[in-house]
């Protein structure tokens, strides 16, 4: 086998000598057990990694931890647990780790943020009624049956600030960002009463038309609020939605600091501009590409973008100030897609992974591509490389999945296997392309962040108990594990 820097899942790797070549470091994190979450990370300018996410007891900490003791449920409840902050070197060695929970049940954290200091921005869902908050908090209690939950450490893991957020219903779905040095949280509401401001956009709850679910989380609308860095202020905040089920897959900024939003609807209603390039809803649910004013006073432009089955736009890449790259999965057989694709045929039976170059100026797609194979496929994330390449991962259930002849791993072993590619300058050639897998693989939501060193930090939930960790901050077991790889891409 040729050598190549790619690392690209390796560490799923049987040849440990290889693995050995190829991946920096991975990592089995914590036991998750049931609790239902992600596990976002963020690499600060030394290149240390903060990772959150969810755990039952067991966590490895350190004697400088916040939370020393487990405080979340103990019973076998889907959604109980704490949530827990780590912070590992460049390398891989634990440098810090706590538990951040109460009495009741933290989960969905989603994404996490540093800010311009290295400060470190966790927030989660919570029902716990009883968590930390400091003394100039905006939100000192709790108000609904479960409210957002956002707590501050500086870099060297120091407690800083806290605060909830939300209104007197649901509030759930946590992510952060920061941009221009406020702090910006997504999230999906049931509240009625959320907190939004004077020239808000949308002021007014809109769920009408609720669909027929069971599932408390899936229902409401999109929150968008900025809060001062110190948690005490919230200065812009918006609720977003139409009639039905809306959700934020990923979230960016313009260059003025405009709100640039994708994900996917149910809502035939959901807010579109005069000049979208889809006006209406095609399928039972589709992508949105939505860009609102930095003070979330108005919608820039936003529209449909699908086909007639579920379309999800799950990442959106900023290529420069006229160009959005967007990557996602569809079931939409007729999605739109242009003469000079990679793959201009669906085959997925469940769903194919798509990329779409979306130009704001001609206001079309001037590129866009299926890429998939027969089962279910799902693209996460992309980014450009310093050679003007770009590097997509994603998961793959297609043993068809397009896999070149140079790949680490050319086979899909069981389950749901990550895949990682590398596409020319143009996205319309596949340079390198590899499963990753052990013999019982399922990735959930993976996490990546692509440095300036061209390393690839891929965090996530996972079922994989025989992938080579080269540390096991924790023991794998037949249920869900929080993992971290970190590869090197300099080669390609």
């Amino acid at each position: 086998m040729k050598s190549y820097s790619i690392t690209a899942l390796l560490f799923f790797s049987i040849a440990s000598n290889i693995f050995a070549q190829k991946v920096d470091f991975s990592a089995y994190l914590a036991s998750s057990g049931g609790t239902h979450t992600s596990t976002p990370s963020v690499v600060d300018k030394e290149g240390n990694i903060f990772i959150a996410g969810g755990t039952r007891e067991g966590l490895k900490l350190t004697n400088d931890a916040f939370q020393k003791k487990y405080n979340g449920h103990t019973l076998d409840d889907w959604a109980g647990g704490d949530a827990f902050l780590m912070k590992l070197s460049p390398s891989g060695e634990l440098i810090y780790s706590t538990y951040i929970g109460g009495s009741g049940s933290e989960f969905y954290c989603l994404q996490m943020t540093l800010d311009d200091l290295g400060n470190v921005y966790v927030g989660f869902t919570t029902d716990s009624k009883d968590l930390p908050v400091s003394d100039n908090a905006f939100q000192k209690s709790i108000k609904g049956d479960n409210d957002h939950y956002i707590i501050k450490f500086s870099n060297d893991c120091k407690y800083i600030a806290s605060t909830y957020l939300g209104g007197s219903g649901g509030d759930h779905w946590t992510r952060l960002a920061v941009n221009k040095n406020n702090l910006y949280l997504i999230g999906k509401t049931k509240s009625q009463d959320y907190p939004t401001t004077k020239r808000a956009l949308q002021k007014e709850y809109d769920n009408s038309v609720p669909p027929d679910s069971s599932n408390r989380y899936i229902v409401g609308d999109i929150t968008i609020t900025s809060l001062s860095l110190n948690l005490d202020k919230v200065l812009y905040s918006t609720y977003l939605g139409g009639n039905s089920m809306d959700f934020i897959k990923s979230f960016a900024f313009g260059l003025n600091g405009e709100v640039i939003l994708a994900g996917q609807t149910y809502s035939e209603n959901f807010p579109v501009t005069k000049n979208a390039y889809q006006k209406s809803k095609v399928g039972k649910e589709d992508g949105f590409l939505t860009i609102l004013s930095q003070k979330l006073s108005k919608i820039e432009y936003s529209s449909f973008i699908g086909g007639d089955s579920t379309d999800i736009v799950n990442y959106i890449y900023i290529e420069d100030a006229d160009n959005i790259i967007l990557v996602g999965e569809t079931k939409s057989p007729n999605f739109p897609i242009t003469s000079d694709a990679i793959s201009k045929q669906y085959i997925g039976g469940r769903a194919d992974g798509f990329i779409s170059r979306f130009n704001l100026k001609s206001n079309k797609l001037v590129y866009s591509t299926f890429i998939g194979g027969a089962r279910t496929d799902q693209l996460r994330y992309i980014a450009k490389t310093e050679k003007q390449k770009y590097v997509l991962v994603g998961t793959s259930a297609s043993k068809d999945f397009p896999i070149t002849n140079d790949a680490l791993d050319p086979s899909i072993d069981a389950g749901l296997d990550l895949v990682v590619l590398i596409l020319d300058n143009t996205l319309k050639t596949i340079e390198y392309s590899t499963f990753g897998g052990g013999s019982k693989q399922r990735i959930m939501d993976p996490i990546v962040n692509f440095t300036k060193e061209g390393k690839l930090i891929i965090t996530s939930m996972c079922v994989t108990p025989d992938f080579p960790a080269t540390f096991k901050n924790a023991e794998p077991d037949k249920s869900w594990t929080n993992c971290i790889w970190k590869f090197d891409l300099n080669g390609k």
